[in-house]
Parts: C-alpha cells; sequence; structure tokens
C-alpha cells in the first residue's frame, strides 16, 4: 500500500501549497488557483478510493513523488503595469539632442507629466517641462536660475497655482523659487542658512521643513519675513498638510506620527514590534517587519506581509497616496521577471514593473528623484542597464490609473 500512501501524500502536500498561494495577484490569479485546487481535491478523492480498495499506482512508479510547488519562487509572476493600465504607461524621451537628460518629476494629470532638463554644464540653464502623453508632445515651461554652481534644484513641489523648488544643500545658504503652473519666469522667493529636506505649496504660501527637525516653516508668495508654524518641532513635511513625526534619527527609523498641519491633528502610528523603515502618508504606511515588507493604514488596521520575494529597496516606500513600491528579488537574471512591483494598497492590486533583462542589472525602477513629495509617477529604461545611458524611459503615470 506503499504506492496509494505517497501518491495521497503528494496529491495533499500540492493541495496545501495551492491553499498557501497569495491571492494579491488578481482576480485572474485568484481563479487559476480555485479550478488547480478543484483539480486537486478530486484528485485526493480518487487516490483515496484506489487505496481503500487496496490498487496499486503504476503510474508514479519510477517519477519524483514529491510535489513540485504551484509556483516557483525563482520566477515571480505579475501582470504588467501596461497590461493593467495601458493608458498610464507612457515612452518618454530621456535625453535631447544637446546632451540634457530628461527625467520625469510627477504627474500633474492623468495625461501630463512634469519633466525636468537638467543642463550638461554649469553654466548652461535647466528647464521644467510638460510631457503629454496622449499627444507624445513637450512643451517648455520656463528655466531654473543656476544656484551656487548647481545645474538644478534639490526638490521641487507642485501647488495649484505654483511649482516650488530649493537648492542647493551641502552647508550652502538654501534658495526658494516659484514658478507659475502655466509657465513663465521663475521668481526668488526666500532663502535660509539651515539644511532643508522638503518644500510645499498652500494655495498663497511656500512651506518647507529642515532636516533637523527643527521645525517646519511658512513664508507668503507676496513676500514676508519667514515664520516657524506653532507645534511643528521634530516634523518634517510630507506633502502638504502633512507631516510626519519619527521616533528617532537613525537610518532606520520609523514614522510614529502623522500631522495636519492646517488643523493640528495628530495621529500616532500604531506599528508591530521590530518594524523598521516604516513610512506613512495620510492614510497608509509601509515598512520592513523581520526582513519582509509589510503594509498597513496609520491605526494599524489592515496589516499584510507582502510576498516574501518583494524587497524595499528604495528611500521611499511609498508612491503616490496609496501605492507601495518594492523590488523583485526573487528570479535573479532571468528573462521576464519584473524588475519592481507596485502594491495598490486599497484593492490589494500587484502590478509587474519592467523587465529583467539577462546582463542587466543595473535596471531599477525609480521614483520622481526631485519630487519632494511622494511622486505620481514611476519609470525605468527602456533600452539600456543603466538610467545614465537611457535614451527612453517607460513611465508609469498613477494619476491615470483606474481607481
Amino acid at each position: 500500500m506503499r504506492g496509494e500512501q505517497d501518491l495521497i501524500r503528494t496529491l495533499r502536500t500540492a493541495a496545501d501549497r495551492v491553499e498557501r498561494l497569495d491571492l494579491v495577484a488578481g482576480v485572474a490569479a485568484r481563479r487559476r488557483v480555485r479550478r488547480t485546487r478543484q483539480r486537486v481535491r478530486v484528485l485526493l478523492a480518487a487516490a483515496a478510493v484506489v487505496a481503500v480498495a487496496g490498487g496499486t499506482t503504476a503510474a508514479l512508479s519510477g517519477e519524483d513523488q514529491r510535489a513540485q510547488p504551484a509556483v516557483s519562487p525563482s520566477a515571480p509572476r505579475y501582470r504588467s503595469a501596461a497590461e493593467l493600465w495601458p493608458n498610464a504607461v507612457a515612452k518618454v524621451p530621456a535625453s535631447t539632442a544637446e546632451g540634457e537628460l530628461v527625467r520625469p518629476v510627477t504627474a500633474l494629470s492623468a495625461t501630463e507629466v512634469l519633466m525636468f532638463a537638467n543642463a550638461p554644464h554649469v553654466g548652461q540653464p535647466s528647464r521644467l517641462e510638460v510631457y503629454d502623453m496622449a499627444r507624445k508632445t513637450s512643451r517648455v515651461l520656463g528655466t531654473i536660475p543656476e544656484i551656487k554652481q548647481m545645474t538644478g534644484p534639490t526638490g521641487l513641489a507642485v501647488g495649484s497655482r505654483y511649482f516650488a523648488w530649493y537648492g542647493p544643500r551641502f552647508g550652502k545658504p538654501t534658495h526658494f523659487w516659484i514658478m507659475p503652473r502655466s509657465g513663465g519666469t521663475a521668481v526668488h522667493v526666500a532663502q535660509t542658512t539651515a539644511s532643508v529636506d522638503s518644500v510645499g505649496l498652500t494655495d498663497d504660501s511656500l512651506v518647507w521643513s529642515l532636516k533637523d527637525g527643527s521645525g517646519v516653516y511658512r513664508v507668503p508668495l507676496a513676500g514676508e519675513a519667514p515664520s516657524r508654524l506653532t507645534g511643528s518641532d521634530g516634523l518634517h513635511l510630507v506633502a502638504w498638510p502633512w507631516a510626519a513625526g519619527y521616533d528617532s534619527k537613525a537610518s532606520n527609523r520609523n514614522q510614529n506620527r502623522v500631522v495636519n498641519l492646517e488643523t493640528g491633528q495628530s495621529f500616532d502610528v500604531r506599528l508591530p514590534e521590530k518594524a523598521r523603515r516604516t513610512q506613512c502618508t495620510s492614510q497608509w504606511c509601509a515598512g520592513e517587519l523581520k526582513g519582509r515588507m509589510f503594509v498597513q493604514r496609520v491605526d494599524g488596521a489592515g496589516r499584510k506581509i507582502l510576498p516574501a520575494e518583494l524587497l524595499p529597496y528604495q528611500l521611499r516606500l511609498l508612491a503616490g497616496d496609496r501605492y507601495a513600491v518594492a523590488l523583485v528579488g526573487a528570479g535573479g537574471d532571468q528573462r521576464g521577471a519584473p524588475l519592481g512591483a507596485l502594491y495598490d494598497l486599497s484593492t490589494g492590486q500587484m502590478a509587474g514593473l519592467g523587465e529583467r533583462i539577462p546582463g542587466t542589472s543595473g535596471r531599477t525602477v525609480t521614483d520622481g528623484l526631485l519630487s519632494s513629495t511622494p511622486s505620481t509617477t514611476l519609470f525605468w529604461p527602456s533600452d539600456a542597464q543603466r538610467r545614465e545611458n537611457a535614451k527612453e524611459w517607460t513611465v508609469l503615470n498613477l494619476l491615470a490609473v483606474r481607481r
């Protein structure tokens, strides 16, 4: 009866593994799991009947009787972002004929992406542009003044009426500039000798926070002296009006507070023990827990441990207002495996980002590098190993993702 027992044990193992298959990959995956589970249960029942009847299992003789995993952990499969949201993905030029590196900053609408064209040499002007994904055209908004031998800003924010940016840093005075969203001439607004870590805009003011956590400051766009916001000590601007408090100054610190700077409301972030690098928007959080990536709401509700192959690899774990971004670690150089994955915290939907090509381990998914707030674009090289050599970006516009 050994053959019958082995068959039953093999099929039961397969059924257990099918039960454990992570369902966040989408509706199609759930349907495949149900069909597979039904087939396995039918076979298991048949095998039990055969065992009771004293039959044999000649079909397995001479074969490897160990159950194979339902999904190979070395080759994770996700539906691509282009397949799920075709209108949200576009090819965008990564450089100009003059040698300027062009990179996305953040989305302005479902069809428009703010781009920064970096001057190739000091003394030449950099630019802000808007790329229209539907028309596949760019228009120049205006130039960015050179700041102390630096060709571009350190951080940039988008408001309802203006763009704002600051730079440089590294011990030099920080200057703040604005430009109308429709384009035009940049206007200098303020400066500080302190080290700035983020900038934002209200309808009538520019706001920023300092790296040392000594407060959030505001200056009216009409022109007055900057003032420190009451109760902002220890806070860092995330996306106006939201700011973050942290439990330490260490590199693996956790965000432990979410504060609305307009209303003064403060919410404690409820985290599991041994959480690391936790970051939050106004509603959602993402972080590390015992080597795994986890997501949850600010109050700790809906906590989930993401699949083991998803690894936090960026300075920012969150994109937009409800997305977690991860590196797909399993699969190595295997062709077809995604470079990264996007997890929709609101719906549980998972999307693959890019495609891994053997010999191009330097290709990665990047968010808006200049954006002071969680960027609403993700991009990766379409045709090169590293972004410095890219001729074209593949851009995912999160404002175009169907809600």
